[in-house]
């Protein structure tokens, strides 16, 4: 019987545990003092057969973390503040904490420190460490610190490209040395290739093949026409310095030249040519000049403008150093200032940005010349032509240059002068179907070029298509067109999508050959992932979620995957087997606490258009109930669908929708679609429509609905609050309240003129304000200002370059003397944003606060009483 009752009870205790065990704890309602459990995720670098992957987080608080974990998330290492992070084969880590630097063994754990560390590298071997430290040591080792070498009063180090040798400099007492290092079989060698008692050894920068660097040597020789700088080569080959110094004065006197920098200072690829700027000497006058502005109607830029971008007359001139033939000759002039070089650097194409004439687009026309570098011949390329450089770009092997002509894509070879019509090949648009605005349509862009300037990539609305450059041919390479899915190359770590090219820009190359990675997404369901293209696409991840951050080792590949209510996490994908492991998942502490969730809804507005908005519902979402909600506008934001949302009052423009959806909120960000010369009643339509989508559904409380926008945004909403009553307040940040008056002035952030913003751009004006006058009149909030009847907070920054705030002061002042419900907040230091994190976490309170009392019936602060 004892037994009997033992088992009993035992079965009694058991049945406690399972339904302790069952039972989750409660989860509790988000509150302020809970936002700073909250941090950001950002993947770094994977390692080169993408066994590791490095990521980092980062806190309100400023206590950041870099951690290296494994692929099947067994082994992870962390670093505090860690900084400068990179893997060395599958070997070794290492990463900054401070000047200290942190070496790991990712085979056994072993964590190896060196304190005052300046700068470090590793060579091409995975097994020789270089480290420079602040007492000018320069350590030769392996990683574990065996087979040391160590060299003393070293005052640089640089890594050749090929990471298999480089360059040192050296201090000793009034001399100063130039060396070449390198490791074979484990054993260092150091061959000095130079010395000099007056100056020392600067801004090395290497030849793209390692095979020759340039330098600057900084003398104290004050009667130096060139300020005591004079560029140095030295070629590998040939064993041998080049020297361009002041005792071969071939630039003028009143020109130095100047300090380089990476973008402005490099090598031919033969090695037989050194690129860099010069700049002319200003001089001081004696006599008293009044300080007087001269501003020109015939000027092609305004006088801000020229006063930001510079006067090209006295300005910086390219220049090119053949170091064979003891000559240096100018690329640019003051009539021709900026260039960009041809792939393999025969080639200059020099502009003049300002163009001839006063223009009302953001890029002003100019005449394009190309010359040659090894005959000297200079013509015109290009007449007429706008300087957008995204649209005029050089091949990477330097055969070509692609330009727009209207709406398609021109070739020009630079060995013939032949011009070619590209899009002719291709039978679908290459320019943006449904661009809205007044300007010319944008491409679809580019994808890149492949290895010897074969072919190029060029994307329509869906697809890639390659163009043979030969024979003058096109294929289709993906099918996203039948699939509703937009395919784009996919660049691993981070990657832009071009690299600089002195004042212009060159696409990647593609391996078409060999294979490549594609970013897939798609618009009618907000989907995103990632796919792999060998001959035709292979699927490899393509979800209801935000997919992001492409990272490649091996055939593996890592990504960052988010959704509005799934914080981010790192997902590793072996792209031969499509075997999926979840690495890492950030902020697990939502799971504690009640959480909203995001739906996209369809809406179609009064004239029939079929458009759509992300919805984000409250957390804790009882559906027997009616909610306040806010509507934030600026143009298209369904497309934020999936983006998770870090609660915390650090925001830029107050709005924050994991704050709202936590305190009870609906947050709409419906999508804008626009007709010209009706930018403001076509935002109205959209925005009212969207809005009595959600009322429709039973969702909301109709009497509790707030309208948000910022910038152009702010703009919309202020003309939206002269059209309807629909909303119980409104909130407009630095926005525009005067369109004739913003038409009129200047952009005191780039200097232009504004004009160009309402007739080729967001206010999509057909016309200008001569033409168009009632049209402009009936678009700005201020004509109509006497039908607002919705209480406003409006809000700027007193040192707001993008927007001015009198835009908001003139705007306050009207609804004054209409005798309006408005209040106005000018935060003094704030530009376009808040930036301050006093006046971020300032603002969000109050403009949390505001919506509280006005779609909540809180009672109203101190501030917001007359």
């Amino acid at each position: 019987m004892m037994a009997i009752k033992l088992s009993v009870l035992s079965f009694f205790l058991l049945g406690i545990s399972i339904c302790a065990v069952a039972q989750a704890p409660p989860k509790k309602i988000l509150t302020e003092a809970d936002y700073g459990l909250w941090s950001t995720l950002q993947l770094r670098t994977a390692s080169e057969q993408g066994g590791w992957i490095s990521y980092h987080l980062s806190y309100d608080n400023g206590k950041d973390t870099l951690f290296v974990r494994n692929k099947t998330a067994t082994k992870t290492y962390s670093f505090a503040k860690g900084t400068e992070g990179h893997f060395y084969a599958e070997s070794w880590y290492a990463c900054k904490q401070s000047d200290t630097l942190v070496l790991l063994n990712l085979k056994t754990g072993a964590l190896r420190k060196l304190a005052s560390v300046v700068q470090f590298a590793f060579l091409k071997d995975k097994n020789t460490l270089l480290t420079l430290n602040a007492s000018q040591q320069l350590t030769v080792s392996r990683p574990d610190g065996s087979s040391a070498t160590t060299l003393a009063e070293v005052t640089g180090l640089y890594l050749n490209p090929q990471e298999n040798g480089f360059v040192y400099t050296t201090s000793t007492g009034a001399t100063h040395g130039l060396y070449y290092g390198s490791v074979a079989k484990g054993s260092f060698t150091a061959n000095a290739l130079r010395s000099d008692a007056t100056a020392g050894f600067e801004s090395i920068i290497w030849q793209k093949n390692g095979r020759s660097f340039a330098f600057v040597m900084q003398s104290a020789d004050s009667t130096d026409s060139r300020n005591g700088r004079n560029l140095h080569l030295y070629r590998f080959d040939e064993r041998r310095f080049f020297d361009y110094t002041a005792s071969r004065p071939t630039i003028a006197a009143d020109y130095t030249i100047e300090s380089p920098m990476w973008t402005r200072f490099s090598i031919s690829e033969d090695g037989r040519r050194v690129f860099f700027y010069i700049l002319k000497n200003v001089s001081t006058a004696t006599e008293k000049n009044v300080p007087v502005q001269v501003w020109q109607t015939e000027d092609s830029w305004t006088y801000p403008q020229k006063q930001r971008e510079g006067y090209f007359n006295d300005g910086q001139r390219f220049v090119v150093w053949y170091p064979d033939e003891e000559r240096v000759a100018l690329l640019t002039s003051a009539e021709r200032p900026l260039a960009m070089l041809s792939g393999d650097q025969q080639y200059a194409v020099t502009y003049n940005p300002m163009g001839k004439k006063p223009e009302v687009t953001f890029y002003n026309s100019a005449d394009f010349y190309v010359r040659s570098l090894k005959t000297g011949e200079d013509k015109l390329l290009l007449n007429d032509q706008p300087c957008e450089m995204s649209e005029i770009t050089v091949s990477p092997d330097g055969n070509y240059l692609l330009y727009r002509m209207q709406d398609h894509w021109w070739l020009y070879e630079f060995g013939t002068g032949k011009h070619s019509d590209l899009s002719l090949l291709i039978p679908t648009s290459l320019v943006e179907v449904n661009y809205d605005r007044s300007d010319a349509p944008p491409f679809y862009g580019i994808g890149g070029w492949t290895s010897d300037d074969g072919s190029l990539v060029l994307y329509d609305q869906y697809d890639l298509w390659e163009v043979s450059l030969k024979q003058l041919t096109a294929r289709r390479l993906t099918h996203g067109r039948e699939k509703g899915i937009q395919f784009r190359v996919a660049a691993s770590g981070g990657a832009g999508e071009y690299t600089m090219n002195i004042n212009g820009m060159i696409y990647p190359k593609v391996a078409i050959t060999n294979g490549f990675y594609l970013k897939a997404y798609t618009h009618s369901t907000k989907q995103s992932g990632y796919y792999y293209w060998n001959v035709k696409e292979r699927l490899l991840v393509l979800e209801d979620k935000a997919v992001s951050n492409l990272h490649v080792g091996g055939t593996v590949i890592y990504y960052k995957e988010q959704r509005f209510d799934q914080p981010p996490g790192i997902v590793c994908i072996d792209r031969k087997s499509i075997a999926r492991t979840k690495v890492f998942q950030s902020n697990p502490q939502q799971d504690d606490y009640y959480w909203g969730y995001s739906k996209l809804i369809n809406y179609t507005t009064p004239t029939g258009k079929n458009l759509q908005a992300a919805l984000y519902y409250p957390a804790d979402y009882d559906p027997t109930k009616k909610y306040p909600m806010v509507v934030y506008i600026y143009e298209t934001l369904s497309k934020q669908l999936h983006e998770y949302c870090n609660p915390s009052l650090h925001n830029v423009v107050g709005i924050n929708y994991a704050n709202l959806t936590s305190k009870g909120y609906f947050v709409l960000c419906p999508d804008i679609s626009y007709e010209l010369n009706k930018v403001g009643y076509s935002a109205t339509d959209c925005t009212v429509a969207a809005t009595k989508a959600v009322i429709e559904s039973g969702l909301v409380d109709p009497t509790k609905i707030a309208l948000d926008g910022h910038s152009f945004g702010g703009y919309e909403v202020n003309f939206i609050a002269t059209q309807t009553d629909i909303f119980a307040t409104i909130l407009s940040g630095a926005g525009i309240g005067d369109s004739v008056n913003h038409y009129f002035s200047i952009g005191w952030n780039n200097g232009r003129s504004e004009l160009w913003r309402h007739e080729n751009h967001m206010w999509r004006m057909s016309a200008s304000f001569f033409e168009k006058m009632s049209d402009y009149l009936e678009n700005s909030p201020l004509t109509y200002a006497k039908n607002i009847t919705t209480p406003m907070l409006i809000w700027t920054g007193e040192k707001d370059l993008q927007v001015h705030y009198l835009q908001s002061v003139n705007f306050y002042t009207a609804l004054r003397r209409l005798g309006k419900r408005a209040t106005m907040l000018i935060y003094p230091e704030s530009r376009h944003i808040h930036s301050l994190p006093t006046y971020q976490e300032d603002f969000t309170h109050k403009f949390e606060h505001w919506l509280d009392v006005y779609l909540k019936g809180a009672p109203p602060e101190n501030w917001m009483e007359p």
